[in-house]
């Protein structure tokens, strides 16, 4: 026959189960904070693809130095493909195409008054005529961005590493 401490032991463990018992691990918390974070990082991946236009290629120079570790809030990314078809340039900023350089410099001008220290990276593709890239240098020009630079393949034919880009990064 039990004891009484034992009964008493026994009553308070029913008690605990009935009342919720022990804290137990919880999957639905878990799997809200997961989504939560997985809906954040693909936020964030996405506007950075925006950026980059995959039918660009990009010029190949062998003497390209490394862009300066400047923060990316700073940096303006223009795209100025090829339409081979038709031989004119396509522009293209934060995911919007322009018809000409001219159209972007009332947002350039937005973008430098909010930032300052904005600088322009030009990544155009190795087709473009020198006269479209000299129409986006006018057009930023014109705003007040002094800083333009250019997003090129480095060391030629065998390394297809954009200049700037950190060890390890595809071309872009």
């Amino acid at each position: 026959m039990p004891s009484s401490s034992v009964k008493r032991q026994r009553r308070r463990k029913r008690r605990n189960m009935e009342d919720g018992g022990d804290p137990e691990f919880q999957v639905a918390p878990m799997v809200d904070v997961l989504l939560v974070l997985l809906l954040f990082f693909m936020s964030i991946t996405s506007t950075e693809l925006l950026k980059k236009e995959k039918h660009l290629e990009l010029a190949q120079a062998k003497n390209a130095t490394p862009q300066d570790k400047k923060p990316k809030t700073d940096e303006i990314v223009l795209n100025v493909g090829w339409e081979p078809k038709n031989k004119t340039a396509i522009f293209t900023m934060d995911g919007m195409q322009y018809p000409n350089a001219d159209a972007m410099q009332g947002i350039l001008a937005d973008r430098l008054k909010q930032n300052p220290r904005s600088y322009v990276l030009i990544r155009a593709d190795k087709d473009v005529e020198y006269s479209n890239i000299a129409d986006v240098m006018n057009a930023c020009a014109s705003v007040g961005i002094s800083t333009v630079t250019f997003a090129v393949i480095t060391g030629g034919a065998t390394d297809n590493k954009p200049a700037g880009a950190p060890e390890g990064t595809p071309q872009q």
